[in-house]
């Protein structure tokens, strides 16, 4: 494994997408997941999980954060299932 694999990195986020960060980051062990035998392949959060996070949270408007973690969870898989 690369030594840059262990090394903290540093992303700017806007505090209008703060919500929708710590909600992803908070559903972390909430994959949905599918065996190929060879590989693993990420479909997806557990919208179930995803809405109760967003619900314990208190979230102000929480159709915008789920939209947002929705992009979020798509370009996550885009990088995770290459």
């Amino acid at each position: 494994m690369p030594d840059s694999y262990f090394e903290p990195e540093t992303a700017e986020c806007w505090p209008e997408n703060w919500d929708a960060l710590q909600v992803f980051l908070s559903c972390g062990s909430q994959w949905r997941t599918i065996s190929t035998g060879k590989s693993i392949i990420y479909q997806g959060l557990d919208y179930g999980a995803l809405e109760a996070v967003i619900r314990l949270r208190g979230i102000a408007e929480p159709w915008q954060v789920f939209e947002q973690v929705g992009q979020i969870e798509r370009g996550a898989m885009e990088v995770i299932n290459d």
